[in-house]
């Protein structure tokens, strides 16, 4: 019977190896709450009450500014929408309307793509949309080749704390043990290869 532990033990331990139960993957932060400030790229939608003129889009240049007829080239990057609101209706004030009134609308963001790389059919960057998930991100890319190992995906995400992995195990997200995992712009999903 002493001779048989060892190996009833280890039949137990091999036994429990093989139940699946549910499987958690640590979610990671959200990188920042949405971006609220401006950077090159971006096109903003610039409305000056009753001066149709000057209304329109503007996109900001690599300097971080715009041109605006009258004023000439603003600062803009790291700006909110209503700081730049407040700046243009100041300077239009200073000489040229009488109490001009200006809203701002940021109508496109530049950067707001996930990237999917490794054993995946057509690597590259997608386009991001809120609801992104990682499952749908590896679809984009036209699923997983062969190759690849899907319990150990990566997701890169730039956070608060620098740049982070996280691993995932996308079997256990198809067999619904886990949450398949919102991706957000800039994201990157490696698939890497099984080592067998």
């Amino acid at each position: 019977m002493i001779a048989r532990a060892p190996w009833l033990l280890l039949g137990c331990v091999l036994a429990a190896a093989c139940v699946r139960g549910p499987t958690t993957t640590v979610v990671p932060p959200s990188n920042t709450i949405e971006r609220k400030t401006l950077g090159p790229g971006d096109v903003l939608e610039i409305r000056v009450t009753d001066r149709d003129e000057l209304s329109g889009p503007y996109e900001v240049s690599d300097a971080g500014t715009i041109r605006f007829p009258l004023i000439g080239d603003i600062e803009v990057q790291q700006k909110t929408q209503g700081q730049i609101a407040a700046e243009i209706e100041a300077k239009l004030g200073d000489g040229w309307f009488k109490q001009p009134q200006v809203a701002v609308r940021v109508t496109e963001r530049q950067n707001r793509e996930v990237s999917v790389l490794g054993q995946v059919k057509e690597s590259g960057s997608y386009p991001f949309k809120p609801g992104l998930t990682v499952m749908q991100a590896i679809s984009l890319a036209g699923g997983m080749n062969p190759l690849a190992m899907p319990r150990r995906v990566k997701l890169i995400r730039e956070t608060d704390k620098g740049r982070q992995t996280y691993e995932i195990d996308t079997t256990a997200i198809l067999e619904s043990r886990a949450q398949d995992l919102t991706l957000e712009p800039g994201d990157i999903v490696f698939v890497p290869e099984s080592p067998v």
